[in-house]
């Protein structure tokens, strides 16, 4: 794969507009469960796929709340993405002149999104943005996402990779309040194995309705470690 280097100047608020609380409405309810609950969940639309991950020596990118993932599924259909996730006590702020140009950008598709994570106690709600492109390299408006969340990237270059072989389905359910049906994704790494269960959401007042909702259909207990995939393939720290 072919990699390009995006060094970023210091870029102050003044050169790019304000910053503004990244404008989040949507997201994805998520719930892990052991993977042999995959052969109790009916479902259908397999699609495989090939994920690799891209990290810095040391979680550099990590650090930074930063994940960079390339994907290719068997119709040979590829993408690439940049995905922002700030530390836990910090909000999810982005520049909003920038934020205004991705989200008209037809070279890319930006997302700022809640992630909500099941938990027995108390449901976690993280914030993120991406900008995910098609084909396999970095793109100049992947270094104006990094400007927008006011990011200092360091060189993408010289990283390591961790492949992921992954399968999605859809779930089978006559759920209404899911305007699309829930996706069940199964990750194998290493010696690991994570099934997780995801529903997109509309508004943020449905997302507690939408997480019950995904629980409900699926009569087995969730597994007793929740939380981002992605941390758990990368050894990282979950944020």
């Amino acid at each position: 794969m072919k990699k390009i280097i995006l060094i970023l100047a210091f870029i102050t608020t003044s050169s790019y507009g304000a910053l503004i609380p990244a404008p989040i409405n949507t997201g994805e309810v998520k719930i892990t469960y052991p993977c042999f609950v995959l052969n109790k969940l009916v479902k259908e639309n397999e699609e495989s796929q090939k994920i690799i991950f891209y990290e810095k020596e040391g979680n550099g990118l990590s650090e930074l709340g930063l994940n960079y993932r390339y994907r290719i599924n068997s119709d040979h259909e590829e993408d690439l993405t940049l995905r922002f996730r700030p530390k836990d006590d910090q909000k999810l702020l982005v520049q909003d002149k920038i934020y205004s140009e991705l989200s008209m950008s037809n070279q890319g598709e930006l997302k700022c999104e809640a992630d909500v994570i099941y938990d027995l106690t108390k449901p976690k709600f993280v914030s993120t943005c991406s900008f995910k492109s098609p084909g396999k390299d970095l793109t100049p408006e992947h270094g104006e996402f990094l400007k927008m969340v006011e990011v200092m990237a360091p060189e993408l270059t010289q990283l390591r990779e961790v492949v992921v072989k992954a399968t999605k389905w859809k779930l089978v359910t006559n759920e209404s309040l899911f305007k699309k049906r829930p996706s069940i994704e199964i990750w194998k790494f290493r010696n690991e194995c994570i099934l997780e269960v995801s529903a997109k959401f509309e508004g943020m007042e449905n997302a507690l309705p939408s997480l019950k909702a995904l629980k409900n259909l699926i009569k087995h207990a969730p597994s007793p470690v929740q939380g981002n995939k992605t941390s758990r393939v990368l050894q990282t720290r979950s944020r």
